[in-house]
């Protein structure tokens, strides 16, 4: 009897500790655009600079500008903002912590709109497959210990960019007063890609464009609209919350 009811204690505790690691995995929205509905990149950026091209001249010279501030709080600010997820690098900015758990409804709208990002920059980087700069340079990235598995993927326009840019408009629409303060962290968040040697200036330039007629398609979205709705709602609450503290 007594080993029986270990093994039944044993059982219960680890699946305590099953029910434990599922309570902490992260989930990521679903997006709010069909592929019908998603701007496609492809139809209207322009083309990336060949090395051939005048263009391309600005490419080099922010390619090696940006090698220059790899020693410099840019350059550390930009190391750290690679792997970082999106909540966590705009919190600061939007006014308060944003996370799937601190703010669920805040995270299904700006994490859907940024998986639309994703998807939307995903069709244009495998249109026009533009090699990385740290590639076609054969020089080492910022973090050159992820060189070899970032070499495998196309530069134009920057994913980083782009879902960048969209969360942090998307969050601008439930807290306006964040507006300048996220904007200037999307535009730093971006130039990070340039001086980390993963993108060339243009990439994070399309990458605006791309997200702004991405934010067009979403103000057109039922869906959206509902979830900002509800992101507004709970953002007014866990606001009223703090300032009662």
């Amino acid at each position: 009897m007594k080993q029986i009811r270990h093994y039944l204690l044993l059982a219960a505790v680890i699946l305590c500790g099953i029910m434990a690691q599922a309570q902490i995995v992260i989930t990521y929205p679903d997006p709010f655009l069909s592929d019908e509905e998603r701007p496609d990149g492809t139809l209207f950026l322009p083309a990336p600079p060949e090395p051939t091209d005048p263009a391309f001249c600005n490419d080099f010279y922010y390619y090696q500008w940006g090698k220059l501030q790899r020693d410099t709080p840019a350059g550390e600010k930009a190391k750290m903002d690679s792997p970082l997820e999106l909540w966590d690098a705009f919190s600061d900015a939007f006014g308060m912590p944003v996370s799937p758990g601190l703010t669920p409804e805040i995270h299904a709208l700006a994490g859907g709109s940024s998986r639309d990002a994703h998807l939307a920059n995903k069709r244009a980087k495998n249109f026009f497959q533009r090699k990385r700069p740290f590639a076609y340079f054969h020089e080492p990235s910022i973090i050159p210990e992820a060189d070899e598995e970032r070499g495998k993927g196309y530069s134009y326009p920057s994913g980083h960019a782009t879902r960048g840019w969209v969360y942090a408009m998307t969050l601008a629409l439930v807290n306006p007063d964040s507006t300048n303060a996220l904007l200037k962290r999307a535009q730093e968040y971006a130039i990070g890609r340039v001086i980390a040697g993963h993108h060339y200036k243009s990439d994070i330039d399309c990458s605006l464009m791309l997200a702004a007629s991405i934010m067009g398609a979403l103000n057109g979205s039922e869906a959206f609209k509902l979830q900002l709705a509800r992101a507004r709602e709970e953002y007014a609450r866990l606001k009223r919350e703090r300032q009662n503290r």
